[in-house]
């Protein structure tokens, strides 16, 4: 049978490469979800995943040759990024071999940051990174490293399965609360039995009340535990958006602005702060469209801006005023629209908790207010040229003190 997909990797990150091997041949995916075009050859795992660490077989082969065979014919090539695997010979080869044989096919390979993008991995991979979102395998412990294994590990899937990822990640996450009812519910019952077996012949009233008792304090932990998982999601779905912004647009794109205007540069951020202004187009006809009515004579162009060691330049527009000396520019945060997909989902009948309709609008604003905080946080130093807006109030306040700067 042959691999539906390779993973290259530095020995250094064997713990790595050995966690997503695991992860990915253990699932069971959503036939029907998932188009035929695009379905490993199993019909219910994503098998076989080829991870040199467990599938070299034993016989007299040379090793360079099961290598490459196995290359060639993966559908896919998934490379853990590190600074590690950068420096590794055996993974360049890897990627150069694989790319010989699958027609120089960039589409086919997923590279798998660990820990942060970072660029020099190999041509290919930072050209890969210029153009779209990668996935990032948190090592952190705790909660957050948890989740952000999670995230790393449905983005990745996305790419496989060519499946939508919000589509995938609310099926794990209606799968796992129904196995928490489950386990609440077995637990309850085995509670309730062995009370019932050592109470047998007391009081009926007695037995009763103890039972409900019982029941009325799993419903309170288990809405304890619901509160708590909900303010953390709260948290830390906008983080995992924030981190791809701030590092692969964001942070770089402001940085290069510094090196090359002899002003320090702005960047203004349009966010949502209601339903609506989560489509794109409507957010910036409201921001742009009060710039220009407030403002004489003013206009966008647009400019490209290089990133060091990355081979396309990133297109950012810039506010012109007859009489600003001060560089600003401004962007539509356009991934934060991953916002209206996740509530959509939360006011559906298919989440396991449906959420009231009337607190949509509470939604957007937690997420955008999360948003904002992560990513001023991510950015650091930068973040005094960073003005993020959430109404039109905040973007007039932050124009007037950027105009009246010399």
């Amino acid at each position: 049978m042959r691999p539906f997909a390779f993973i290259s990797y530095s020995r250094s990150d064997a713990n790595v490469a050995i966690d997503l091997h695991k992860k990915i041949e253990k699932y069971i995916y959503p036939t029907e979800w998932v188009a035929v075009e695009n379905r490993p050859e199993l019909d219910k795992y994503v098998r076989p995943i080829f991870l040199d660490l467990t599938d070299l077989s034993a016989q007299d082969r040379n090793f360079t040759d099961e290598i490459k065979d196995n290359l060639k014919y993966s559908r896919y090539l998934i490379v853990l990024c590190s600074e590690h695997s950068a420096k590794s010979p055996f993974v360049q080869n890897e990627i150069n071999y694989f790319l010989q044989t699958h027609n120089h096919d960039a589409s086919l390979i997923v590279a798998v940051y660990i820990d942060k993008i970072f660029s020099g991995m190999h041509p290919v991979i930072d050209e890969i990174v210029a153009t779209r979102n990668c996935p990032i395998y948190v090592t952190g412990k705790g909660e957050a490293g948890h989740t952000g294994r999670k995230y790393c590990f449905y983005h990745l899937l996305e790419f496989l399965l060519k499946v939508d990822f919000d589509k995938l990640y609310n099926r794990y996450e209606a799968y796992k609360q129904r196995k928490h009812r489950q386990k609440v519910c077995l637990i309850s019952f085995i509670v309730a039995l062995l009370i019932g077996v050592t109470t047998h012949g007391w009081y009926t009233q007695t037995k009763r009340a103890e039972a409900e008792g019982e029941r009325a304090e799993a419903e309170a932990e288990r809405a304890k535990v619901e509160h708590a998982r909900v303010r953390f999601e709260m948290g830390v779905f906008p983080y995992s958006l924030v981190v791809g912004y701030v590092e692969n647009f964001l942070q770089p794109t402001m940085q290069a602005l510094n090196d090359s205007c002899p002003q320090k540069p702005h960047m203004i951020v349009y966010m949502p702060y209601d339903s609506l202004e989560l489509d794109n187009r409507v957010r910036s006809q409201k921001y742009d469209g009060f710039i220009q009515s407030h403002y004489d004579s003013c206009h966008f162009i647009t400019e490209n801006v290089q990133i060091p060691n990355r081979p396309r330049a990133s297109s950012v527009s810039r506010l012109i005023l007859p009489d600003n000396t001060c560089p600003i520019y401004k962007d539509d945060a356009r991934t934060v629209t991953a916002f209206r997909s996740v509530i959509k989902y939360k006011l559906s009948k298919k989440n396991p908790v449906p959420v009231p309709q009337r607190i949509r609008e509470k939604f957007t604003q937690l997420y955008t207010d999360s948003f904002i905080v992560y990513a001023q946080q991510e950015l650091g130093p930068l973040s005094s040229q960073v003005h993020f807006v959430r109404d039109t109030t905040e973007l007039s306040t932050v124009l007037n003190r950027l105009l009246t700067t010399p």
